[in-house]
C-alpha cells in the first residue's frame, strides 16, 4: 500500500519530471515567502526597539503569553527561578507571594480590560451586564483605547509620510526625471 504523497514505480519518468518542476515552482516560492517574512520581522523588530526600547519586543512577547493560562504559569515560575537566581547572587530583592493578585477595585479593572481591547484593536463585547457600573467602564475603557489606538496610528503615519519627504528632499520628485 502507498501512503499519500509516495510515489511507487508505477509513475513514468516523464510524470516524475512534471512532478519535479512543479514541486520546485512551490518550494521557491515558499522560500521567497518565506525571506520575505524573515526581512518583515527584521524591519517590525527594528521599530519595536525604536518605539520602546531595547526590551519593547520581549515585552510583547510576554504580553502574549501571558493571555492564556498556560503561559501565566512559565512566566511565574521563569520570575520565580530569575528571583532566585538574583537571590542566590545577594541581589536585594523584594518577595511578595501575592504580587499577582488585582486588589483593584471591579470598575477600574473593568475599565482598564475595556481600554487593553480598545488597543488590540477587539470589537465592542463587553463581558459585563451593559447597564452595570462595570459595564460602562468597560465600554468607557474600550472607546478611550479605540480613540489612543488610532490617533497613535495617525501619528505614526504623519511621522513616516514625513520621513517619505525627507529622503526625497522635499521637492518634486519629477522635476529632475523632466531636465
Amino acid at each position: 500500500m502507498t501512503t499519500a504523497g509516495h510515489n511507487s514505480g508505477d509513475v513514468s519518468d516523464k510524470d516524475r519530471k512534471v512532478l519535479f518542476f512543479i514541486n520546485r515552482k512551490n518550494y521557491l516560492e515558499a522560500q521567497a515567502a518565506q525571506k520575505a517574512a524573515t526581512a518583515r520581522m527584521k524591519q517590525v523588530g527594528k521599530v519595536i526597539k525604536a518605539d520602546l526600547g531595547e526590551y519593547g519586543l520581549d515585552q510583547i512577547k510576554t504580553y502574549e503569553k501571558a493571555q492564556t493560562p498556560e503561559g501565566q504559569a512559565k512566566l511565574k515560575a521563569k520570575q520565580e527561578a530569575e528571583r532566585q537566581a538574583m537571590a542566590f547572587a545577594g541581589v536585594p530583592i523584594n518577595t511578595q507571594l501575592d504580587i499577582f493578585t488585582d486588589r483593584a477595585p471591579l470598575t477600574e479593572r473593568a475599565y482598564r480590560d475595556g481600554e487593553e481591547a480598545g488597543l488590540r484593536g477587539d470589537s465592542l463585547s463587553n463581558p459585563y451586564n451593559e447597564g452595570s457600573a462595570e459595564g460602562q467602564e468597560y465600554a468607557r475603557g474600550w472607546h478611550d483605547g479605540q480613540g489612543s489606538l488610532f490617533a497613535g496610528i495617525k501619528k505614526k503615519e504623519e511621522a513616516a509620510s514625513g520621513d517619505e519627504l525627507i529622503i526625497r528632499g522635499g521637492g518634486d520628485p519629477f522635476a529632475e526625471a523632466a531636465e
